[in-house]
C-alpha cells in the first residue's frame, strides 16, 4: 500500500496519536509495543506494517517538529542569532500542549536529542558564516553553552505552566544570546538581516 492511501495515513496517526498520550503518562523508555497496539485497537502486525519499534514512531514525530523548525529558520536569515531562536519560539508556539504533555515524563525531548543537535548545528553555521573566527573547540563550546541554555529556558517554562509570555522569553533569549557572544563577534553581525 502506498504510503498516501488514507487508511495507511489514518493508521499511522492513530499510532502517533496513541504514542503522544503514553508519553504524557510514563517515559518513552518504558512504553512497548504491545501497549501501543492494545490502545491504538490494532494488532502487533498491522503496527510492523508500519514502524519497526516505538522508537521509530518517535523518531517520525521529532522529524516532523525538526521540518517544522527549519521552515521557520529559512524564513529568516540563518546568520541571524535572533531568528534562530525566535524559530525555536514559534515551533514550540505551535506546538505548545503537545510539548507540554511530552515534558512531564519525557523532559530529553526537548533538550535534547534532534531538537538541541539541529539547533547547535544552526548556531554553528550562523557563526562560521558571519566571519567569526573560532577554532573547532570555541565554536563547540559556544554553540553547546547557547544552545543549552535557550532550549532550557523554554524547558522551565513547560515546568512552570507556561504562565509567562513565550514572545518575551524568546526576547530575553535573544538578548542574551547576543550579549554573550557580543564577547566574540559584533552584535551588528548577530542580528544581521
Amino acid at each position: 500500500m502506498p504510503k498516501t492511501d488514507l487508511r495507511v495515513v489514518k493508521t499511522r496517526a492513530n499510532i502517533r496519536n496513541v504514542l503522544v498520550g503514553i508519553m504524557s503518562e510514563k517515559p518513552i523508555s518504558r512504553i512497548t509495543v504491545s501497549e501501543v497496539c492494545e490502545q491504538a485497537r490494532i494488532n502487533r502486525k498491522t503496527f510492523y506494517r508500519h514502524y519497526h519499534t516505538v522508537g521509530e514512531v518517535l523518531e517520525e514525530l521529532e522529524n516532523e517538529f525538526l521540518g517544522e523548525f527549519s521552515g521557520h529558520l529559512q524564513s529568516g536569515s540563518l546568520l541571524n542569532i535572533g531568528a534562530v531562536v525566535r524559530g525555536v519560539s514559534e515551533t514550540v508556539k505551535l506546538h505548545r500542549d503537545f510539548f507540554a504533555r511530552l515534558m512531564r515524563f519525557n523532559p530529553e525531548i526537548f533538550t535534547g536529542g534532534k531538537m538541541k543537535l539541529a539547533l547547535r548545528r544552526t548556531i554553528s553555521a550562523a557563526l562560521r558564516n558571519n566571519g567569526s573566527e573560532f577554532n573547532a573547540a570555541e565554536l563547540n563550546a559556544v554553540s553547546e553553552f547557547i544552545v543549552s541554555g535557550v532550549l532550557s529556558v523554554y524547558a522551565s517554562w513547560f515546568n512552570d505552566g507556561c504562565r509567562e509570555d513565550i514572545d518575551v522569553l524568546a526576547d530575553i533569549s535573544v538578548k542574551t544570546a547576543v550579549k554573550g557572544l557580543s564577547a566574540f563577534v559584533p552584535e551588528k553581525k548577530l542580528l544581521a538581516e
